[in-house]
């Protein structure tokens, strides 16, 4: 239901709300009608629309009959933590070891920089091409050391 008011010039407008818009950058204030407020909700995946303080259903928006003096806020929806998991890798050169906190893709990407890299998941040695799509589980041990080469060269 859109609920309609007149200006001081009598002609028929559509009701008008203050949105509060939470972005990355911080938020701000604007006026909108409820047909805009179902745009901007729908624009951007994921917005969480609040009315009243009342967290409602994008899809719902449009069909709400909004009071004047409703509190609306738009925020990005929220996601907590990481779904990516991480691995302690140990990561062998020249200079000695050192440790690093790598996703599975960047245990990838790290492996495939050098060539010859050789790379250790629970003390096997696994194929470098293989590491991206490996079922890598929690608390694997990760080495990457560069390849070793045995035999004699001729000077």
């Amino acid at each position: 239901m859109w609920l309609k008011v007149h200006d001081f010039t009598g002609e028929t407008m559509e009701q008008k709300f203050i949105v509060e818009i939470a972005d990355k950058s911080g938020h701000s204030v604007v006026e909108m009608t409820q047909e805009q407020i179902v745009e901007e909700s729908q624009r951007a995946a994921g917005t969480w629309v609040f009315v009243n303080d009342q967290l409602v259903s994008t899809a719902d928006v449009a069909d709400m009959n909004l009071e004047a003096g409703s509190r609306v806020r738009l925020m990005p929806g929220l996601v907590g933590g990481s779904e990516t998991p991480t691995f302690t890798v140990e990561i062998a050169d020249k200079s000695g070891h050192s440790t690093a906190v790598m996703t599975q893709a960047e245990i990838a990407t790290q492996a495939k920089k050098a060539a010859g890299t050789w790379v250790f998941v629970n003390d096997q040695l696994v194929s470098t091409a293989d590491v991206a799509d490996m079922n890598l589980e929690a608390g694997s041990r990760v080495r990457l050391m560069p390849g070793l080469v045995g035999g004699v060269t001729a000077c």
